[in-house]
């Protein structure tokens, strides 16, 4: 996959990078560089120079580009004799780029790095973790795990400093995550004031220039929220503003706290687990009851769906009949992304992220169906994309452990919602046929940035070819 995603920590310096030379050997950065239209081939007259520890020669010194990346550990001083400012950062990597960094010697922001991606912990893990926030306090991290940035001017990442108007502090630390999606998702700092424990702002930031879409869909999104639920919005957070500096789009929110429920259903079933899933059902099915409106307002939906979804799928026999017990059907709000990814948790607590995708009207159940259906089938632990759209087609057919839990909270959020009980069915299968084309809707939106099949996108197709599902299910 052609990505931009291996020069992410570009967006952690003081300052923007527009002419980047990268060192022959550092393939990934140079072939991001090129793809972003911003690399130099001559180290001289450039923003940023992307080089390895070893050897730090003199050339490159007397070169003194306003910002050096380099990867690896490299010593201070003789960064600090050519005028330098130095900042370790250590990065944790995905697939295809960065996953997360953050800045060393910072304590809180290590803690909340380590206790965020590592939610349940063994007294052993504990103390391990114990002793690595103890060693980033005092500068220390595995030499193949860190980043040095030295640069001439310094300061909190751009995007950072550009959001500080609009309330972003991070005097205390930051945290930088960069997710495992295409290049259309979006960077997300947290940032902490000083002397805090946990951020109390969210940064968030394209990594491509034009991409204001997702940030006026976020602020429509949580509008449509306080309109339509305004006793569930206390479960979302609230943006403070948005702005744009070099071309890209960013955001600020109240941050969230805690892991994303995902981390914590990864660690398998248990008690805490189930109660953050009753939690958050208890919440969709109750956010669809507040907003719940008349069936007028459910029909350009319906049209919409006749028209791009169905006919998409008309060789599996799916006709607009499928459509006909939901005439009658309420309109509600969707989130229409409630996957665990975007729930964050903390003690009994937790917030629903990205309302990009929200709408009204939308068809009840969409929501319940989508979240239970990752929420239940992760419990059997961590899996590969085609196990897990396995797991959840099981979940549907009566064949998983949870698959009763499931159609209860299925009946129980229909009746909440004014839903007629023979529109369950019709109900569930319009949603996973619209997730199922929501690939090529972002497609259309990418402008050449190339986009992932995510996970849901590819339960249609499951769906529609077994036997025990198909167009006509119900529960």
């Amino acid at each position: 996959m052609r990505t931009i995603r291996a020069a992410d920590l570009r967006l952690t310096l003081p300052q923007s990078a527009p002419r980047i030379h990268v060192d022959p050997e550092i393939e990934e950065w140079r072939s991001s560089a090129e793809s972003m239209g911003c690399l130099a081939v001559e180290p001289a007259d450039t923003d940023l120079h992307v080089t390895r520890v070893a050897p730090l020669n003199a050339d490159l010194m007397r070169g003194a580009p306003p910002m050096l990346l380099i990867l690896g550990r490299a010593p201070r001083r003789p960064l600090l004799a050519a005028g330098y400012s130095v900042e370790r950062v250590v990065v944790r990597s995905g697939a295809h780029g960065p996953r997360l960094a953050f800045p060393i010697g910072n304590t809180s922001a290590a803690r909340y790095a380590l206790e965020t991606t590592r939610p349940t912990r063994s007294a052993v893990d504990s103390a391990r973790t114990a002793i690595v926030r103890a060693a980033l306090r005092v500068g220390y991290a595995p030499a193949d795990s860190v980043v040095t940035i030295a640069t001439r001017m310094p300061g909190p990442p751009f995007p950072i400093a550009a959001a500080q108007e609009l309330g972003a502090d991070a005097s205390g630390g930051w945290i930088a995550w960069f997710g495992d999606g295409d290049d259309l998702q979006r960077v997300v700092f947290h940032a902490f004031p000083y002397d805090s424990d946990v951020p109390t702002t969210v940064v968030k930031i394209s990594r491509v220039q034009g991409n204001a879409l997702a940030f006026a869909a976020d602020e429509r999104g949580l509008g449509l929220l306080n309109s339509k639920a305004p006793k569930s919005a206390s479960m979302a957070p609230k943006i403070l503003g948005r702005f744009e500096v070099e071309g890209l789009s960013g955001s600020v929110e109240t941050a969230a706290l805690g892991a994303t429920l995902n981390l914590v259903l990864d660690e398998g079933e248990s008690p805490s687990a189930l109660a953050h899933i009753e939690r958050v059902t208890d919440w969709l099915i109750a956010m669809g009851a507040e907003s719940a409106g008349p069936s007028s307002d459910l029909a350009p939906e319906l049209e919409r769906i006749s028209r791009d979804i169905l006919s998409a799928y008309a060789e599996y026999g799916v006709s607009d009949a499928l459509l006909a017990p939901l005439n009658s059907a309420p309109a509600v709000l969707a989130h229409r992304d409630p996957g665990s990814w975007n729930i964050a948790v903390s003690g009994e607590q937790f917030c629903v992220l990205d309302w990009e995708s929200c709408a009204y009207p939308s068809i009840p159940l969409w929501d319940l169906a989508y979240f239970l259906s990752d929420a239940y089938s992760a419990l059997d632990g961590p899996a590969d994309a085609d196990t897990k759209v396995d797991r959840i087609a099981a979940l549907f057919k009566g064949e998983h452990p949870r698959s009763a839990d499931l159609m209860a909270h299925l009946v129980r959020g229909a009746a909440a919602m004014g839903l007629p009980s023979e529109a369950i069915g019709a109900a569930v299968v319009t949603g996973w046929l619209h997730h199922g084309r929501s690939l090529a809707a972002r497609a259309e939106r990418a402008s050449g940035n190339e986009v992932i099949e995510g996970l849901i996108n590819r339960v249609a197709r499951v769906w529609l070819t077994d036997p025990l599902l198909g167009p006509q299910w119900h529960p």
